[in-house]
């Protein structure tokens, strides 16, 4: 897999030297699959509820992993136009998980991603 680069700043794969709230996380392009992967392990600075991760971030994460997949597969960026999540379970904090993110379907401008969280060990 390919460790893709740090967008400046950013909140969820920028380095702290830049934000210092940034998540730092690093995402990785698996070429095989065609999808981006990025591991996270979210300690309790990340919870809303105690030990629960906020699904913000939760939202943030699978944005950064679809955003990703499409600069890989185009080339160019693109915004987000819209956004849902559907939040199966409560995600633990001190707990190993990676988010996916690919391209699903594209239709001239528009775009379709799809983003999963899994436990880290499958």
């Amino acid at each position: 897999m390919e460790q893709l680069p740090r967008s400046k700043g950013c909140f969820v794969c920028g380095n702290s030297d830049e934000n210092p709230r940034s998540l730092g996380l690093t995402i990785f392009w698996n070429d095989e699959e065609q999808k981006t992967e990025i591991p996270i392990f979210p300690n309790s600075t990340w919870c809303g509820y105690e030990g629960v991760v906020h699904g913000g971030i939760i939202a943030s994460v699978f944005d950064d992993a679809m955003a990703w997949a499409i600069r890989r597969e185009s080339g160019s960026w693109a915004v987000t136009g819209e956004l849902s999540v559907r939040y199966l379970r409560p995600v633990l904090a001190d707990t190993r998980y990676v988010v996916e993110g690919r391209v699903e379907k594209r239709s001239g401008r528009r775009i379709s991603t799809v983003a999963v969280m899994k436990s880290y060990d499958g």
